[in-house]
């Protein structure tokens, strides 16, 4: 009898929502408000309510069963550990009781894919789970396609743009971004007062970050002080900057190492002139972009790392690296985004299996653990609550790839709660949000044939950096390379993904 009821409830409801439809579309184009219904509702956002809760009752489909879900995360194998993603899967159920998340062990970085293709074949997968490079299992049929559920989510509005199209393989959506990993900036802010050398703002140029570079050489360059230590910014990050100087349209599409969403742009006059300021910065001295041992040894009588050391005014490092390091630094430091207001860095992405029978509650994990605003405000309490409790190689600094703007108290939930700060002030930074919001990013694990490309035209950097090789003389050769190594790779999955 009370299920004879429930599928009256249902089945009024379903007719409730028809008649409320065919009321609009009579209506025509006398709706108040621009085209909203008399609700204040625009067409759009009622065919996303419609899609979630298909029968018109007030409760999104997937909250009404009892539903049990798996997460996988290649950040641990330790199924006893304390992370911040068994704390946030905690907090998911007590908000979504009806569903039950279990944490799948499937291995780490080094063994991820291999392992996933072994449950694939047991049909064991994790329903939903980190990926690490699309072009790897796109033809093995493991990723869901999320294309309507993304499309529905009004929140996939506030991903920046930079990252928001990243997944997609022709037409159909198999991943979404869920964090960016950035490549901080570090300053020694000692050395600098050393030299009477101000320290820069977070607002800080490119063109200003190389004059402190080359003050503090000039003050100290006896002693064998360095500028800058590496060289990757000059042909990640920096040739977007140029460009969006010159055409701050196509600038601001531009990813790490020139991509612009189709082929990487090596031969584009802004990446000409990126590297020429590399080349000119190499052969002045202020920038060194590695030292050997024996050199160690002789400038310094150690073979300790010339940035911990103090050596060092200026440097650029993933922040997943500089972490293991921050707490034995003896000198006063601090994180700054990128110059210019392009920061680098990498990005995560995660997925849903195809054999999820779930799928629409997988999604809602899989945001909630990722880019959704819940989730995202409950994590950085999670991080203040536990802080140091909690199992450190799931702690790499990540920062949202969304910005929900500020709430009715003028507080931007998310942003003004990075938890990072305790660590440095420019974790916290507003100026973080626009440069990882316009940032160079590193998107390998999304965009199919990005390695092959990539690993290419390292082959030829090289020979600049420690060769003395000149860019001009190499650009057409390695924009050649490039595109074949992207056009061979692409069309290798290709040919799999068709069969």
């Amino acid at each position: 009898m009370k299920n004879l009821l429930n599928n009256f409830k249902k089945l009024f409801a379903l007719c409730m929502v028809a008649l409320v439809l065919v009321a609009l579309v009579g209506c025509g184009g006398n709706k108040p408000d621009g085209g909203k219904d008399p609700g204040g509702k625009d067409p759009k956002q009622n065919e996303n309510e419609l899609f979630w809760d298909a029968d018109g009752n007030g409760t999104p489909d997937w909250q009404e069963k009892e539903i049990t879900l798996r997460y996988a995360t290649w950040q641990y194998n330790n199924p006893e550990a304390v992370t911040i993603d068994t704390l946030l899967i905690d907090e998911f159920m007590k908000k979504y009781p009806n569903i039950h998340v279990e944490m799948q062990i499937v291995g780490e970085d080094t063994e991820w894919e291999t392992n996933l293709l072994a449950l694939m074949e047991t049909e064991d997968l994790p329903d939903v789970f980190l990926v690490n490079r699309l072009e790897n299992i796109l033809s093995y049929n493991i990723l869901a396609d999320l294309t309507d559920f993304f499309n529905h989510d009004e929140d996939a509005d506030y991903i920046f743009e930079s990252v928001r199209d990243l997944g997609i393989y022709k037409g159909k959506r198999y991943v979404v971004p869920t964090f960016i990993y950035p490549e901080i900036w570090l300053v020694n802010k000692d050395l600098l007062a050393e030299c009477n050398i101000e320290a820069p703002g977070y607002d800080w140029t490119w063109d200003q970050m190389e004059s402190i570079a080359k003050a503090v050489y000039n003050a100290r360059g006896t002693v064998h002080t360095i500028g800058i230590y590496g060289s990757d910014q000059y042909y990640f990050e920096l040739p977007k900057i140029m460009k969006m100087a010159t055409d701050s349209e196509a600038g601001s599409k531009w990813l790490g190492y020139g991509y612009d969403g189709t082929k990487f742009n090596f031969d584009d006059d802004a990446y000409i002139r990126a590297v020429s300021k590399l080349e000119t910065a190499l052969a002045e001295g202020w920038l060194v972009n590695q030292l050997d041992e024996e050199t160690l040894m002789e400038y310094y009588g150690s073979v300790s790392d010339p940035r911990y050391s103090g050596q060092v005014a200026i440097w650029r490092q993933p922040s997943w690296e500089f972490k293991d390091h921050a707490a034995d630094l003896q000198f006063e430091w601090d994180v700054y985004p990128g110059p210019s207001g392009v920061t680098g860095g990498n990005t995560d992405i995660a997925g849903v299996s195809n054999l999820c029978e779930n799928k629409a509650a997988a999604y809602q994990l899989l945001k909630w653990m990722s880019f959704g605003q819940d989730g995202m405000i409950t994590r950085y309490a999670l991080y203040d609550q536990y802080g140091d409790e909690l199992y450190v190689s799931a702690n790499n600094y990540p920062y949202p790839v969304v910005d929900y703007g500020i709430n009715g108290a003028g507080v931007n939930e998310i942003w003004d709660n990075i938890p990072y700060t305790q660590t440095a002030d420019g974790y916290g930074a507003p100026e973080f949000v626009e440069s990882l919001r316009n940032g160079a990013i590193k998107a390998n694990k999304e965009v199919i044939g990005w390695d092959a490309a990539e690993n290419t035209f390292k082959e030829y950097i090289y020979q600049i950096v420690m060769e003395g090789a000149q860019y001009t003389a190499l650009y057409p050769t390695i924009q050649e390379a490039a595109d074949l190594a992207l056009k061979q790779k692409r069309e290798a999955v290709d040919s799999m993904v068709g069969q």
